[in-house]
């Protein structure tokens, strides 16, 4: 070992490759200890402990013999002049420099769990991402960490992202990205991988009552209420699938060619049953039951569900929302109209809130209902829209309304069930109503129904 000691002291190229490889050794050991203890800080671990760590250790092993073989030609003199010198100092030196180096790694690690934080995706590295920061900090995944969705486990799904995320990482540094931000992300991770690992998505759901108030842009701002029985189904507990999550089946599948960039336009489906038999539906005009030319896709979870995490409203829903929540007046005459009038306007982020409080101050001051007792009404009902709108609206991002629609709606079934695709033997794909909801209301101000299922309707 002295022999060696010295062997590594002769040059400094040598003493550099044992210096890396014992700190890069003793920080890769204190990172398996930490996350053998339960003190994993995210996805970037793996990175850490199985590729870069050993990766210097690798480098550091490399460089002792470059060295050696650098400076061969003094190498003996070497010998002979460190031989008669004490270690000792050596020793303290490369003990200072071995804790003082593996500190500085371990707390790069603290660094790694940074980097896997929610808030430096959002607000650190992902700048030109506001827009899905905002509503994701509104939405029911708010709670999840962004890298558990974007990134996932282990070394191979954090290297895949690194490098699918290179061209983000130009874009951002010569401001040459694309606005708004394009969607669907084609590389985002299959849905078993994401989704499943929180969701049991071939569980029978059954029915599901839902009720929507909403009010009509009169003066009164009348209500009216949709009930609806929703048809969520799943997997029963003899394998047969029913409902709208049949599409999630295990044992069945849906494969479809999309032939634009944002899988609105559909024109070829083939679905496979439980029991084997495969159907092709086609678009009207088709003379092929051929896959066209596009992306082959097998249709999951986030073929409906492609807003969970970062969903945009629309300005009517969202209006209708905050009355029936009483954070707008429903005492306010037109106010649903007015709203979403003012909500509509174009404008810049910076002076929003000021240009709709003066607009929609305005709007019932020109109308003359404007006074005492209205004007507290029209002051909350213009923070409201404003909180609505800067939620929602990028402009300098060209994030507007409308751009990022939510396929869990008619928009996205229409996609394929259109009435408009058909199989060989002539069969329709199904676009009958009741066969993902049954309507128990629609657009009635008092439905009875609500009364007998106990709930309350508008405000």
């Amino acid at each position: 070992m002295r022999r060696f000691h010295l062997l590594i002291r002769t040059n400094w190229i040598s003493s550099l490759g044992a210096a890396l490889f014992t700190c890069a050794g003793l920080a890769a050991a204190a990172s398996i200890y930490l996350q053998f203890s339960g003190q994993s800080t995210g996805p970037y671990d793996a990175i850490l402990t199985l590729l870069a760590l050993p990766a210097v250790m690798a480098v550091g092993l490399l460089l002792i013999p470059v060295g050696l073989f650098l400076h061969r030609r003094r190498l003996k003199e070497r010998l002979e002049e460190l031989a008669d010198k004490p270690l000792n100092t050596a020793r303290a030196v490369a003990a200072i420099t071995i804790l003082t180096l593996a500190g500085m790694l371990i707390a790069g690690q603290q660094g790694i769990g940074y980097m896997s934080s929610n808030g430096f995706c959002g607000t650190t590295c992902h700048v030109q991402m506001d827009p899905e920061w905002t509503t994701f900090q509104d939405s029911a995944h708010a709670n999840i960490h962004c890298v558990d969705c974007h990134v996932g486990r282990g070394v191979e799904a954090s290297v895949k992202a690194k490098l699918n995320g290179t061209h983000q990482l130009l874009g951002v540094l010569t401001g040459n990205w694309e606005r708004p931000i394009p969607t669907p992300v084609h590389q985002l991770r299959p849905a078993e991988e994401i989704c499943n690992e929180c969701h049991w998505p071939e569980k029978y759901l059954g029915v599901k009552l839902a009720v929507h108030t909403r009010y009509r842009e009169d003066e009164p701002n009348t209500s009216y209420v949709n009930v609806l029985l929703m048809r969520t189904g799943g997997t029963h507990p003899d394998g047969k699938a029913t409902g709208i999550h049949w599409h999630t089946n295990p044992n069945v599948s849906v494969d479809y060619v999309a032939i634009d960039e944002h899988r609105d336009v559909i024109p070829w489906v083939k679905t496979v049953r439980e029991d084997g038999s495969e159907k092709i539906f086609v678009a009207n005009g088709a003379a092929s039951r051929d896959a066209p030319e596009g992306e082959l896709r097998r249709m999951d979870c986030n073929d409906c569900h492609n807003r969970s995490g970062h969903d945009f409203d629309e300005p009517g829903d969202a209006v209708d929302r905050a009355i029936a929540a009483g954070l707008i007046s429903r005492q306010l005459p037109f106010i649903k109209k007015w709203g979403v009038e003012v909500l509509r306007m174009e404008r810049v982020r910076p002076s929003a809130e000021q240009n709709i409080h003066d607009t929609l101050t305005k709007r019932y001051e020109d109308a003359g209902l404007l006074d005492d007792r209205s004007r507290p009404l029209v002051e909350g009902a213009a923070k409201q829209l404003a909180k609505i709108w800067l939620r929602n609206i990028f402009p300098e991002r060209a994030q507007l309304w409308d751009v990022y629609p939510d396929l869990k709606s008619h928009r996205g079934c229409f996609r394929c069930h259109d009435g408009n695709h058909v199989d060989g033997e002539g069969q329709v794909l199904t676009n009958r109503c009741d066969a993902c909801h049954v309507v128990l209301s629609e657009e009635q101000e008092d439905p009875a129904i609500l009364g007998t299922l106990g709930v309350g309707g508008g405000r």
